[in-house]
């Protein structure tokens, strides 16, 4: 593997101010328990025509693409790579809800083609006209994660050059009530769109370098502790959500480790989904471009880090079976 992977741009629609980083210096502070995502204005972006046809996630998910696309001065990258925990969650809900009310002869069939979870993959490449490796994950909260790695994986061994990797995921009101009762780890429940470039061109435009990508099955504390190295992931970004059942193995990981690294959340101000940790990774890159740490970010932490921040070590966990690494690096 003798590729590297850079990120070259990223953007965001969330509870916070949407294609923006203005969170990084006035977040948008929520009370709520649960919060929808922030709309982005899409007429420069997306035809009407077009645009009247989508769902939000759908806007959403093309707003984030074609911005990060922008920003990275890549028209048509080799390959479009998506994770998502649920889909296109709001039209599988006004499909069955129809199908019940009206039976099967006056169904749209607009409803039932926008729902299925390649739906938003599908249609950034319709959109592009992009023709090559098209791929959805849909692995919990690990859906991220699994779509990065299948992009770094590529890159790494000179399979492609470029990748446009996503994760994205709505909650409607009727979906926040389900994850009351399946999740009860959840806190603050919002919604997610993140869209990244990776590319193995070094250039002025890199944010970061994605050295490591790992998932775990059922990872004990010991085999997570010896993943980390005291002189190099000094900086841990955690998927901790204030909630005792999501944090306790987070805590335990911590408590084991030999050194006291200093550690970071995100879920405090973007909430939780199944694609929050898209989010993280999103967190992290601004973290290493604009080389410092917000305030707000700091978890536990007594002082403000006053280290070199060379490298960021995320960490996420989906209902503590599966876990992942992220690492990042400054260019």
């Amino acid at each position: 593997m003798a590729n590297r992977c850079y990120i070259n741009s990223l953007a965001q629609v969330s509870c916070q101010k949407p294609l923006s980083d203005e969170w990084f210096d006035s977040p948008c502070l929520y009370l709520e328990d649960y919060v929808r995502a922030q709309e982005p204005d899409t007429k420069d972006l997306i035809m009407p025509s077009e645009s009247r046809r989508m769902s939000k996630i759908l806007k959403r998910t093309v707003s984030t693409a074609i911005t990060a696309l922008k920003n990275s001065e890549i028209k048509h990258p080799d390959a479009i790579i998506t994770g998502t925990g649920m889909g296109c969650m709001e039209n599988s809900e006004k499909f069955l809800i129809d199908l019940s009310r009206f039976g099967e002869n006056c169904l749209k069939p607009t409803l039932f083609m926008q729902s299925t979870h390649n739906t938003i993959s599908s249609l950034i490449a319709i959109i592009l006209k992009c023709h090559g490796y098209n791929n959805t994950y849909s692995h919990k909260g690990i859906s991220f994660e699994s779509s990065l790695l299948d992009a770094w994986i590529q890159m790494k061994n000179g399979m492609i050059r470029n990748a446009l990797v996503g994760a994205h995921d709505e909650v409607s009101p009727f979906m926040d009530l389900v994850l009351e009762r399946t999740h009860p780890e959840y806190s603050f429940v919002s919604e997610a769109s993140v869209s990244a470039v990776l590319t193995n061109n070094m250039s002025s435009n890199n944010i970061c370098e994605v050295v490591e990508v790992k998932l775990f099955h059922r990872p004990d504390v010991k085999e997570l502790t010896n993943l980390l190295d005291k002189n190099i992931d000094n900086v841990l970004l955690l998927g901790i959500n204030g909630n005792t059942l999501n944090d306790r193995p987070y805590e335990n990981l911590l408590k084991a480790l030999s050194y006291k690294p200093h550690t970071l959340q995100y879920k405090n101000i973007f909430g939780e989904n199944f694609s929050a940790s898209a989010l993280g990774f999103y967190v992290g890159a601004k973290i290493l471009e604009k080389q410092m740490i917000p305030t707000f970010l700091s978890w536990h932490n007594e002082n403000v880090y006053t280290g070199n921040l060379e490298y960021v070590t995320i960490l996420n966990h989906s209902d503590n079976i599966t876990w992942s690494m992220i690492r990042l690096k400054r260019v």
